[in-house]
């Protein structure tokens, strides 16, 4: 007989994007490994992007929504629904006036629900996961008054960023110290998903994130035989993240001017195609490019499994501790990636095992453009290869990870 866990997280479906990944794929494949998983999560929220599908099939009994006073929650009452990316950024100056963020609002309706749920089920373990810290605040307070282990997971530093970045007065820099003492001493394990996050938190058990092993099957498919596809995967808004990729395809262009009339850019996620196409158009790069927005996840990795070659940016601005998701579905999807990061960051320790990324920054472009010279070389003559779902990208699935988790919660209790 499986044994109960509760699973406090602030980001679940119907929300969209990376953060919901996590809390999500436990939810569904902890059961597999003995444990029973209860959500607590917060009611309807504004929001960036939702995938209302993600909930298709799940056992709707187990998500238990409290209310909320967050900001987001609040303007959601009031009749908004989405926000884009672009006014997220310039909100992070607003998030930095509450402590620990912008969810504390949420806090006291969720222990108070979260105490009804805990009086009523019999629970032997509690997960509070962040971005938002306050959902901790949560853990802390119903693994202590019920005395429950707690592991506390963290999915960033603070939000994406370090907590010395978003607060800048020594009073809350000590708040910050306090808090994170308080949180790692209460819980029985620390968990994070990279070892950047570990070693800025002082202890923990790296876990990181991992691909739905179910859709990733759709990487098998072949890639394009038409055209050398570069694929784009997730969401496009910064232009210091594409740069490099423009820088390539100039060169490319250089040492042969025919070249970009064989190559295409297959993007799926959030992006402005006028944005996009006037990039192009400023540096003259002639090249098509296919632009399929925003999809369902099923449809992301069926689109995607045509290209070639994937190119993977990240902003200098997120720093070598950054791993978002999307790592792992191009891991899964075993075409060669171009990465631009940093060559000690996150993303090349566990890109650079696969044997078929080059990870590159400013002083190794003409590396980069060599090696994507030579990928094209062989889509022309009938020699590209790609293997998906290695056993390499396996310990990233999941299932490997909801057993990871599953391992710590029976020692624990």
């Amino acid at each position: 007989m499986n044994k109960r866990v509760l699973l406090i997280c602030y980001y679940f479906p119907p929300l969209g994007l990376g953060g919901v990944g996590r809390p999500l794929n436990l939810f569904k494949r902890l059961p597999n490994h003995g444990w029973d998983c209860d959500v607590l999560t917060v009611k309807p929220v504004l929001y960036r992007a939702y995938e209302p599908e993600l909930l298709d099939g799940l056992d709707m009994s187990r998500i238990f929504r409290s209310g909320s006073r967050d900001p987001q929650r609040l303007l959601y009452l009031l009749g908004m629904r989405t926000i884009k990316a672009g006014t997220i950024s310039r909100g992070r100056k607003v998030s930095g006036k509450f402590f620990p963020d912008s969810k504390v609002g949420w806090v006291y309706p969720a222990i108070r629900l979260g105490r009804k749920l805990c009086r009523e089920h019999s629970y032997e373990a509690i997960i509070s996961t962040s971005p938002p810290v306050s959902s901790h605040l949560i853990g802390m307070e119903l693994a202590q008054q019920y005395d429950l282990p707690l592991i506390a997971d963290w999915r960033d530093f603070w939000t994406i960023y370090k907590a010395e970045e978003e607060f800048h007065t020594e009073a809350r820099r000590q708040q910050v110290r306090q808090l994170l003492q308080d949180i790692t001493g209460t819980a029985a394990e620390v968990t994070g998903v990279n070892q950047s996050i570990i070693e800025y938190l002082g202890k923990g058990e790296t876990l990181t994130n991992g691909y739905d092993p179910d859709l990733a099957e759709a990487w098998r498919a072949e890639p394009d035989r038409k055209k050398f596809t570069i694929g784009l995967l997730g969401h496009q808004h910064d232009t210091r993240e594409l740069e490099p990729l423009l820088i390539l395809l100039e060169r490319l262009r250089d040492i042969n001017p025919e070249s970009l009339k064989r190559i295409r850019i297959l993007q799926v996620g959030q992006i402005d195609p006028d944005w996009f196409r006037h990039l192009l158009a400023e540096r003259s790069l002639n090249i098509e490019a296919d632009l399929r927005g925003q999809q369902k996840r099923v449809d992301t990795i069926r689109i995607l499994a045509a290209a070639h070659v994937f190119y993977y940016g990240v902003s200098d601005r997120e720093g070598p501790g950054f791993l978002p998701g999307r790592t792992f579905e191009l891991i899964a999807s075993g075409r060669p990636v171009f990465a631009w990061t940093k060559p000690d960051s996150e993303i090349a320790r566990v890109l650079t095992p696969t044997g078929n990324a080059c990870c590159f920054d400013r002083d190794s472009l003409d590396r980069a453009v060599t090696e994507l010279s030579n990928q094209i070389a062989q889509f022309n003559d009938g020699q590209y290869q790609f293997e998906p779902l290695t056993e390499y990208a396996t310990r990233f699935s999941a299932e490997a990870l909801a057993g990871k988790f599953a391992k710590i919660l029976d020692r624990v209790t």
